[in-house]
């Protein structure tokens, strides 16, 4: 065993994110080693089934030393596997174990897979296609909505929809349970009634702050689901008697986006570059919030070349980036996807895995930091997560909602992510060692399906951003330098969050949250010494240029990535020549990654006109003057758990993706 014991920023987000609670009232939690108990048993329930027997000892044997592994943090499984693995839910709704999943979005049934899997928790990357949703017959002037007064969550679990032709009121009574939701949406696009009336009730639906049973996470009730679907009827109205545009169903699926729980999920959509409406998606999110499409924050947009683009359309884009807010639309290289994915068709929020058309993917992650002067432990873990990684490939995806061809593609592609983090803190890995560490890991990944008699992963190594599993792990965030060596990463925590009271008196800075909600902003240090920076002005900073930062996005791609590696590459508008410049002359290297406009690490909140900031660099002498006045804290002796909702600051490192 690992002498690592995590801080406790990384007690905190554990906490909140992955330990489950024990008891109906809340307020006993898992200890991180009963979360793994879980895990384990996930992983020995998929193996036994797919053996059709028990596991032999060497198998047992291979499963425990997963075990120490996962208990040390040095490996990962996804986080929803975390969450929800070895619970009942996870045997009944086998998606809800996949982190990614891609699907071209055309018909109603398409539509109710996207809900579906949203409500899974799965991050859904759409890429819309007209000509098979229509809208509304005729257009609907009535559209009365009746909102839930319930005090239990005793409601009906189906939905129940009427049509009366006398009066002209057609009526979807939406029922209480993730399946109900998946279909009301198919109920509402395909109804093609001539009402004057349309009366969306949800009043069989839970009120909110209902822990959810099974999926474990709180529910919101019906204020958000009920302002969607008036939404989304509106939306069909305006294409009465006409196919949806593209744009239409891609305002639907952010709309279907906004409905979720408080285990949220993430989208993505995709628009070929030249294609009919792309021009008006490429700027669908400029001010959104001002022009009455709220729902429009609910994706990453991006636009796919098939063609190598010329310097002026790259140009274009990054005027269109610069106008909007500095990191969107992003731009993928499709033909690059297609080399290294011959069924690419889309990719998922974090944009990571190369989908094929209603296609998964579960990840997997291995911490490079904590093997330094240990190679051949870093080898065997990585063979070992990539064994665990396929497994959690094979499961059974016919659970009455998804279409079929989602569960024949999972045969197929059998798609593993292993994915690396804390790499900023390995600079030794040069291009000969991680390919060695992409060797390993296909050749876990393969020894475990030939094992199983099953067909091979088609890819098995990818790059995630890793933003929460990095904190709880106390490491680097993927590919990403942190901002500073020395850090007061100011964490926001809601109204009533019982942890507050027990920080103050710990010490920590707790300060109201500036927007007068109630909610607090805490004070949690983090020190990263074993990174180099740039000392300007008394503070070590990041001051990488965009292309040393690309360039490092190449060295992975080359050496250890068969899929993308996901990466937020914050940039200068100075820099966006040398980018195109880098990009051209690297076009067939490059698959996709996120830009961000680059904060300055040496300027303060109020240099900024900010209350706080996320994540504000100091000076080593700040750093260990508030740490140094601290009290210990053993989190395990809480009996309170944070809320999934708290924004724990830069949760993709600075991209727009926060899926678990």
């Amino acid at each position: 065993m690992s002498d690592y014991q995590p801080s406790l920023r990384a007690q905190i987000l554990t906490r909140r994110t992955y330990n489950r609670a024990r008891n109906e009232e809340g307020t006993v939690f898992e200890t991180w080693a009963q979360t793994i108990d879980r895990v384990i048993e996930h992983q020995r329930w998929l193996w036994k089934r797919q053996l059709r027997r028990g596991l032999n000892k060497t198998q047992e044997a291979e499963l425990e030393e997963l075990r120490e592994l996962l208990l040390a943090r040095k490996v990962g499984v996804a986080g929803r596997t975390l969450w929800l693995g070895g619970t009942e839910i996870s045997k009944l709704r086998e998606a809800c174990q996949f982190n990614c999943a891609h699907l071209e979005i055309q018909t109603v049934d398409d539509m109710v897979d996207a809900l579906w899997l949203l409500l899974q928790g799965c991050g859904v990357g759409v890429t819309p296609k007209s000509g098979g949703i229509s809208g509304f017959t005729r257009p609907i002037h009535d559209i009365q909505i009746v909102r839930s007064t319930r005090q239990d969550k005793n409601g009906r679990e189906t939905n129940h929809e009427t049509w009366d032709p006398e009066t002209k009121v057609w009526t979807i009574s939406v029922g209480d349970t993730a399946e109900a939701w998946a279909k009301s949406v198919g109920k509402l696009l395909s109804g093609k009634y001539a009402a004057d009336t349309l009366i969306l009730d949800f009043s069989e639906i839970r009120p909110a702050g209902t822990r959810l049973t099974g999926y474990g996470w709180i529910g919101q009730g019906d204020e958000t689901i009920s302002v969607a679907y008036r939404a989304i009827a509106e939306i069909m109205n305006r294409r009465a008697g006409q196919l949806l545009r593209k744009m239409d169903i891609h305002d639907i699926c952010n709309w279907l986006g906004t409905i979720l729980s408080t285990r949220r999920s993430a989208e993505i959509s995709l628009f070929e570059y030249g294609s009919p409406e792309w021009q008006a998606f490429a700027v669908c999110k400029k001010d959104y919030w001002n022009k009455g499409q709220p729902q429009r924050g609910m994706s990453n947009n991006s636009l796919v070349f098939y063609d190598k683009p010329t310097r002026e359309e790259l140009r274009e884009i990054f005027d269109l980036m610069l106008a909007a807010g500095g990191s969107e639309p992003g731009f993928i290289n499709g033909g690059a996807a297609l080399n290294r994915a011959p069924w690419f068709s889309g990719v998922n929020p974090c944009a990571e895995i190369l989908l094929g058309n209603r296609a998964f993917c579960n990840l997997t992650t291995i911490d490079l930091a904590k093997f330094k002067d240990d190679p051949s432990g870093m080898h065997r873990a990585i063979y070992l997560i990539a064994r665990a990684n396929y497994r959690q490939s094979c499961v059974h995806l016919k659970d009455g909602i998804l279409q079929h061809s989602w569960h024949e593609n999972n045969d197929f592609l059998h798609l593993c992510g292993v994915s690396l983090t804390g790499v900023i803190r390995r600079p030794d890995l040069g291009p000969y060692e991680l390919r060695t560490l992409r060797n390993m890991a296909i050749m876990g990944a393969y020894s475990m399906a030939e094992e199983l008699g099953l067909p091979l992963p088609k890819n098995v190594t990818t790059l995630k951003p890793e933003g929460t599993i990095s904190k709880c792990y106390d490491t680097t965030e993927g590919a990403h330098k942190p901002l500073a060596r020395y850090i007061f990463n100011n964490v926001l925590f809601v109204k009533h969050d019982p942890l507050v009271s027990v920080l103050r008196d710990c010490h920590y800075t707790v300060m109201p949250h500036p927007n007068g909600s109630g909610d607090w902003v805490v004070t949690l240090p983090v020190a990263w010494n074993d990174v180099d920076f740039e000392k300007v002005d008394g503070l070590e900073v990041n001051l990488e240029t965009a292309i040393d930062q690309l360039n490092r996005y190449k060295l992975l791609m080359d050496n250890y990535v068969e899929q993308n590696c996901s990466v937020t590459v914050s940039y200068d508008p100075s820099e966006v020549a040398a980018i195109i410049d880098w990009l051209l002359h690297n076009w067939d290297h490059y698959v996709g990654v996120s830009f961000l406009l680059r904060a300055d690490p040496l300027k303060t909140a109020a240099d900024l006109g900010f209350p706080y900031l996320p994540q504000q660099p100091v000076s080593q002498a700040v750093y260990e003057a508030y740490v140094a006045q601290l009290k210990p804290l053993d989190l395990d002796q809480v009996s309170a758990q944070s809320s999934d909702e708290v924004d724990m600051g830069s949760e993709c490192a600075g991209g727009a993706c926060p899926v678990r």
